[in-house]
């Protein structure tokens, strides 16, 4: 396994941590301690001593041996700063500022979710905790799946609510949000945050949104309610401001308040598309003679009664609809259907699943165990309506599409796309035309 993948390495180049911690320094006053709880070779202790210098106590803490003995060797003969090899799972971070009334965090702790690591069978993971109160099957599928990071800082705010130290650490945005959202509802102290976006690409080669999260954190903190957001690191203002209402998070307070008009209930249930985790053997191409081929290149002769068209996050976000080329294997028309009588109503569909059943046997996820055979999710009565409004789960900006029939078959969706089924041609669209619209798209 890639030790690069398994710790979510983003090693922050030396000249971007000096900024981040000369920005610091601006909003708060010199701190008696700094802890870098994931410090790789760090660059964060080094660019924060090159700004305060020994008046002020230096902590590392790195799993990684090899950052460990290469940030040993950075500063062995600095007295100020002191390196530790450690899980930060298994650390007591409250014992370790214990006292320390003027303590900062700061850092860029790894950028991996829990299951990316579970898919690669690695050690390096926190206690899984429903955080998010959810229910069911979200519990344990994608609705539970979160950023190391966002454990992370989770755990440190919570250990070290009773020292009160400013929490300041690179992350997606996406996990900021998260925590934000947390503070809103009274479930974390946190006194106060702030947003500064930064140029993921340009320092780590990402394309991701990422930011600097600031936080203050305090255990008599209320229900936090406003976050500002600022362009980068050297913007005076910000750009918008996060509000926070009881339906939850607001991006944007100012364009929130010209668009509120069309907030209310949407009287459709959005699905998700097919989850299958076995591409290799259950998504297929069609070739120019009208065959099958799956992703391992074999040509494949089923019962077309269970081959369907298939679109991907792509396909919608780019409007390819009209020619599709993908198709998927569908076994079931709802979740936790016996699939035993394919091998009697699809015998060639059997065989087939049967010749890759070690495919099958490799899904790691929990969803599958004791269910049947072959067994794929998000499917339904309505996976086989004949039209769809369709939004890709991958893209920033929304683009709703409305999905008809393709060769007198009902589209399938993978499970990076969202739909809403219908009946009707026409309400499909007029659905469609409506979320597309101005004030919805500003809205959204």
């Amino acid at each position: 396994m890639s030790k690069k993948i398994e710790f979510g390495d983003f090693q922050t180049p030396d000249i971007f941590a000096n900024d981040v911690v000369n920005l610091i320094g601006k909003l708060i006053d010199k701190p008696s301690l700094v802890i870098e709880p994931t410090s790789g070779v760090g660059s964060f202790i080094n660019a924060a001593f090159n700004l305060w210098g020994d008046q002020v106590q230096y902590r590392g803490y790195e799993i990684n041996d090899e950052y460990y003995k290469s940030a040993c060797s950075r500063f062995e003969k600095n007295e100020s700063i002191l390196v530790c090899k450690t899980d930060f799972f298994n650390t007591d971070w409250e014992t370790i500022i214990k006292s320390e009334k003027n303590a900062l965090v700061l850092g860029n702790p790894p950028w991996v979710t829990n299951s990316e690591l579970g898919a690669l069978s690695s050690d390096n993971v926190p206690t899984k905790r429903n955080l998010k109160n959810l229910n069911g099957l979200d519990a344990i599928t994608g609705g539970s799946n979160f950023d190391i990071a966002e454990s992370i800082w989770l755990k440190l705010i919570d250990e070290l609510k009773d020292e009160e130290p400013t929490i300041a650490m690179l992350c997606k945005t996406s996990v900021a949000r998260n925590i934000i959202e947390y503070a809103s509802r009274g479930k974390l102290p946190i006194a106060s945050a702030l947003i500064r976006k930064i140029d993921a690409a340009k320092w780590f080669g990402a394309s991701v949104d990422a930011c600097l999260f600031v936080v203050e954190v305090s255990r008599n903190a209320h229900a936090l309610s406003q976050v500002p957001v600022f362009r980068d690191l050297k913007s005076t203002s910000p750009e918008h401001v996060i509000g926070v209402l009881d339906r939850g998070l607001i991006a944007d307070q100012r364009s929130y308040s010209e668009v509120r008009i069309v907030e209310g209930s949407f009287p459709f249930q959005w699905r998700q598309g097919l989850k299958h985790d076995a591409a290799d053997v259950m998504e297929l191409t069609w070739q120019r003679d009208g065959s099958l081929r799956n992703k391992l290149g074999e040509p494949v002769h089923i019962e077309s009664d269970f081959v369907y068209p298939l679109l991907k996050s792509s396909d919608v976000a780019h409007a390819r609809t009209t020619r599709i080329e993908r198709a998927v294997i569908v076994t079931q028309t709802f979740v936790g259907e016996s699939t035993t009588p394919l091998s009697t109503n699809a015998p060639r569909l059997w065989a087939y699943l049967q010749s890759h059943s070690q495919v099958f046997e490799r899904r790691r996820s929990s969803i599958y165990q004791g269910k049947p055979v072959f067994s794929i999710f998000g499917i339904g009565p309505y996976s086989f309506a004949p039209f769809k409004v369709v939004v890709s789960g991958m893209y920033k900006s929304p683009k709703f599409v409305a999905i008809g029939p393709y060769g007198q078959r009902p589209v399938m969706m993978d499970d990076t796309c969202y739909f809403v089924p219908f009946e009707s041609a026409m309400e499909c669209a007029i659905t469609a035309t409506l979320l597309n619209s101005s004030p919805c798209r500003q809205f959204l």
